[in-house]
């Protein structure tokens, strides 16, 4: 079982990219935000606990994203497949249960990819994001790299576009504020571990970068 993490800044790409690298490897996309969801539709105990932590305005633990993770990956189609984490881990401690979980697996992480942009580049994705207002839709546009065939409409589903209100520069820096705090650790631990690889996310077709990253990977 090979799995991967990807981790970098928001606006780096990491979600157009990784579909692109799971349907190039063969391996399959796991989201903590979607098991998140998974739980609490399938009314599991795991679920109702997240449900009332969420209702309750409260942050899910380590413990609770991490069981959920060990649970997704011992599944047969990742043991065949393999995976790429989205979204775990976020912290240090969290990397060092993932590091636990894939050893009861007897498996072990084939690489952490690190995304690096420029910021002025990051600040110009975040701020020019627009959201599909069909949540069952979901596409995500970008008015410099990833426009609408028709400005303000989604192309998929025809239902109006709009820019999220926590998408001003103001939050755009926060947010980038908040990562170079909190994913510094994940960067220096895993590059202690040899495990991490470093790739730059430059404008232009995301199969260049997709590309340029394999290449990485075969080294």
């Amino acid at each position: 079982m090979k799995s991967y993490v990807f981790l970098g800044p928001p606006g780096a790409g990491k979600g157009t990219l990784g579909a692109v690298f799971c349907k190039g490897m063969g391996v399959i996309h796991v989201s903590t935000g979607q098991l998140l969801r998974d739980e609490m539709a399938a009314k599991s105990d795991l679920g109702k606990e997240v449900k009332e932590l969420i209702a309750d305005g409260k942050l899910v633990s380590d413990e609770i994203v991490t069981a959920m993770v060990a649970k997704r990956l011992a599944k047969p189609d990742i043991q065949e497949h393999g995976c790429l984490l989205d979204g775990y881990p976020r912290t240090l401690a969290q990397a060092k249960d993932l590091d636990k979980i894939l050893v009861d697996l007897n498996s072990e992480l084939a690489a952490t990819v690190l995304i690096e942009a420029d910021r002025n580049l990051l600040l110009a994705r975040l701020t020019s994001r627009r959201m599909c207002s069909n949540k069952k839709c979901g596409a995500i546009y970008n008015t410099r790299s990833l426009k609408p065939k028709k400005e303000g409409v989604c192309d998929k589903c025809g239902s109006k576009l709009y820019q999220r209100s926590d998408d001003s520069e103001e939050t755009a820096m926060g947010r980038l504020k908040v990562y170079d705090k909190h994913t510094a650790p994940l960067i220096q631990y895993y590059e202690d571990e040899g495990k991490l690889i470093r790739t730059i996310s430059e404008d232009g077709a995301v199969e260049d970068n997709y590309n340029y990253l394999l290449s990485l990977l075969e080294k």
